[in-house]
């Protein structure tokens, strides 16, 4: 299962996050047991934890983050998990940095590469980081009638502070990576995303430009429109499966992006003028 964090939209009743009417700012997640889930982060996040590592886990690597380091974490899908120690539980703060926010930094050095491979930066504290930690963390249990107002500037004080200090080069690469919306995002995007169960909001999202931007790139570079293209691609692969593996129809549909088994076997009998069941039961006899 994919879970969308920050929710949209978020709970204005739930303690753990600071709401506004149109935006989420921030989360306190608190955890007593160990947990692993594949998160699609649809927010750009600088995540302080406060208590128990952090665990990103990447192809051949896991990335773990402790109280003493800040992660500066790109939107997109993650698996991660908590390592909590004896007796504790684990502690961090979720700072979402919306892509209009980043913009208004105005990073404009066309020397830097927009096009960093990295998925996040982590790097450790410093007095003025951690300053800044505790001061965020009294939001939570005593917001101040105005958090709509000082949120934003909060917002953006971490991320001048960051720019100012050791790492500044590095974030700067990162802000500008984070807001690039060039043509060949969309490509990389749909490539990278394709066999995922992301929405084509999600994935205009992910590209930093609106739905209808989104459309008319995608048409231009396919002649399709984005989800019959798509949809296209994940059934082809969803037919490989069916015929090399002995995965279950529904594990099948999740592998091709798609959740919803049954709409799988709908789309997959318009394409194929057969179910997937039935597929498998020709491949048996021949």
């Amino acid at each position: 299962m994919l879970y969308r964090f920050p929710p949209a939209p978020a709970e204005a009743t739930d303690p753990s996050f600071l709401t506004g009417e149109t935006e989420t700012f921030a989360k306190l997640k608190i955890e007593s047991k160990t947990g692993k889930r594949t998160v699609l982060m649809t927010e750009h996040t600088l995540i302080f934890v406060m208590k128990g590592t952090k665990l990103l886990h990447f192809p051949g690597e896991t990335l773990r983050v402790s109280p003493g380091e800040v992660i500066l974490l790109r939107k997109g899908i993650y698996v991660m998990a908590e390592y909590i120690e004896g007796g504790l539980d684990f502690e961090a703060m979720m700072l979402f940095l919306p892509v209009k926010l980043l913009r208004s930094l105005e990073m404009t050095n066309s020397s830097v590469n927009k096009r960093l491979s990295e998925p996040c930066l982590i790097f450790p504290v410093t007095a003025l980081t951690d300053g800044f930690k505790a001061g965020l963390r009294n939001y939570f249990e005593n917001p101040p009638s105005n958090f709509e107002v000082l949120l934003p500037l909060k917002q953006k004080e971490i991320l001048l502070l960051l720019l100012s200090g050791r790492y500044g080069e590095k974030v700067k690469e990162f802000i500008c990576s984070a807001v690039s919306a060039e043509p060949t995002d969309i490509a990389f995007v749909v490539n990278k995303y394709l066999l995922q169960p992301v929405s084509i909001a999600e994935l205009a999202s992910l590209a930093n430009c609106s739905l209808a931007t989104f459309k008319r790139g995608f048409q231009q570079l396919h002649q399709s429109s984005p989800r019959i293209w798509i949809n296209g691609q994940r059934l082809r692969h969803g037919y490989l499966l069916l015929q090399n593996t002995v995965k279950p129809v529904v594990e099948v549909a999740m592998n091709c992006g798609l959740e919803n088994a049954s709409y799988f076997i709908r789309l997959f009998k318009k394409e194929y003028g057969c179910t997937p069941t039935e597929l498998r039961a020709k491949i048996t006899i021949e």
